[in-house]
């Protein structure tokens, strides 16, 4: 069982260089990257600019110019005439549209990769796994649009002379705020259903990993997307973002970030009737029952715990395993932790890199902090990571010991990092693990699937798994109970696609004699 165990391993980081068309483009003629409207790069009446760094070495990628309320009006505008003959256009049309953009990120692979890896400071394993997730996006939206029901329903007689029939139609102008943490997933995860289902968007990136949609904003127009159905709006969320939440003419935004931000967004959006579903991040947990060999699962949660170096919204950062094999889970969880190799996430075998930004740096020291005051036992604190020549925002991974009736954990802490409770039964780890506000992700570890099916339809979240973690499949909702998201679909179903619609009744009467 050691041979399997040490089988797995952390996401692993292979040698990767900067790429000459990356550079040219972040270089961008000596000018700072504008944001897309229409089919023109805009670099906006604020006058305002922010920088893109590597959070691996703090090195300067690119300027970006920040769009302002000027420009989200102008957007806005531009949306809403192209949206006349683009929700007007055939689903074969959109398709082959939606195709022709594909092939342009698969032709300018290596420059969407540079960006996830040294933007976003990811290692190029999960890179590029989050790489193939737009053909696959694009490809199962397809389906579902060519299959889907817009238009007129069937009529229904409702009354003497007077019949009654559904009429579904794309919303018009949809804007995608998209976090920093997996920008070409969550763009393609926007981008596709919403283009699809007949809308014109506006894509708002985070500010700390803005280069993929600006880049993608690109191919769409190369892809001859008409003018107004693409936009790209670069800036900060209070900005930013906060100028497209009150525009009146956005008439669907879907979010995913924070919970505070997000319920800042949705009251925002309440002032004038926009919708707005949202994904706000998770506390994920895991249950480990006594059947599980302990050597094996942990290696497997420690896998997923540091998964983009825990900065994945359903990490695993509570366990739950069951008294009699705890020691040994924790001693071999510990083992994985201290192992994992910290370094610059383009240099070969890097398996935790540095987090995003200064924020997230402090955030995270704070929540080691926390977690001991609240009643953790310390197995690894946490802390500075030193990196040999490079300056850049590195963290030890943290591991910790608690019991039942110890809530050392209860926010979302997005690093390496978890806490550890050993528990007299399986019905007591459910309570624990479903005592959470969040409820994104959470899995059972069972030699016993049938049990572990049992358990997990107990919990408390939109994705329960057996003997897995940070599972996503088309066809299949990803989405958040609790505080962690809502209304509708989530992402990656049927439902997904209608979310992106909006459906009226329509009643019709015999012309009074």
């Amino acid at each position: 069982m050691a041979t399997v165990a040490a089988e797995v391993q952390a996401f692993t980081a292979r040698k990767f260089e900067k790429p000459a068309k990356f550079l040219k483009f972040c270089e961008n003629q000596g000018q700072p990257l504008g944001g897309m409207i229409g089919d023109k790069e805009i670099r906006g009446t604020m006058n305002v600019t922010f920088e893109t760094s590597d959070p691996g070495s703090l090195e300067v990628l690119a300027t970006v110019c920040e769009m302002g309320q000027a420009e989200v009006d102008r957007a806005v505008q531009a949306a809403q005439s192209a949206h006349a003959a683009w929700g007007k256009t055939s689903v074969e049309e959109r398709c082959q549209l939606v195709m022709k953009f594909v092939e342009l990120c698969e032709r300018d692979r290596d420059v969407l990769l540079a960006c996830e890896i040294f933007d976003g400071g990811k290692v190029s394993e999960l890179a590029e796994g989050d790489f193939e997730q737009i053909r696959a996006c694009a490809e199962y939206f397809c389906q579902v649009a060519r299959k889907a029901q817009m238009g007129d329903g069937p009529a229904m007689r409702v009354g003497p002379g007077l019949k009654g029939f559904t009429h579904r139609e794309p919303w018009g102008v949809v804007a995608g705020i998209i976090p920093w943490n997996y920008p070409i997933v969550l763009n393609s995860w926007f981008i596709f259903p919403a283009l699809l289902a007949g809308n014109c968007i506006l894509l708002k990136p985070a500010e700390d990993t803005p280069l993929s949609s600006i880049y993608m904003g690109r191919l769409a127009a190369e892809a001859g997307f008409p003018a107004g159905v693409f936009n790209v709006l670069p800036g900060r969320g209070e900005i930013t973002g906060q100028f497209i939440a009150e525009h009146p003419g956005v008439r669907f935004i879907s979010f995913t970030g924070s919970p505070g931000v997000g319920q800042s967004i949705l009251r925002t959006c309440d002032l004038h009737g926009t919708r707005m579903k949202r994904e706000m991040g998770g506390n994920g947990s895991a249950i480990v029952l006594a059947d599980a060999d302990p050597e094996v699962v942990a290696r497997q949660i420690g896998r997923y715990t540091n998964q983009h170096y825990g900065q994945t919204c359903c990490t695993i950062h509570r366990v739950f395993v069951d008294q009699k094999i705890a020691d040994d889970f924790i001693n071999a969880q510990r083992d994985f932790f201290e192992n994992l190799n910290i370094g610059y996430q383009a240099d070969e075998g890097t398996q935790l890199g540095a987090v995003v930004n200064s924020t997230q740096f402090a955030r995270v020291q704070q929540a080691q902090k926390e977690t001991v005051a609240r009643g953790g036992q310390a197995i690894l604190p946490g802390g500075v990571a030193d990196v040999a020549d490079r300056h850049g925002y590195y963290l030890k991974p943290a591991l910790f010991r608690t019991q039942p009736g110890v809530n050392c954990n209860p926010w979302e802490v997005f690093h390496c990092y978890a806490s550890i409770c050993p528990v007299q039964s399986a019905e007591q780890a459910l309570q624990l693990a479903n005592s959470s506000p969040y409820g994104l992700g959470a899995s059972v570890w069972t030699k016993d699937v049938e049990r572990g099916i049992e358990l997990a339809k107990q919990f408390r979240d939109g994705t329960c798994q057996v003997n897995c973690h940070n599972c996503v499949a088309y066809g299949l909702p990803y989405g958040g109970q609790g505080i962690s998201g809502g209304p509708g679909g989530g992402v990656n179903c049927e439902e997904t696609f209608y979310d992106y619609t909006q459906v009226k009744a329509i009643y019709v009467g015999d012309y009074p004699a």
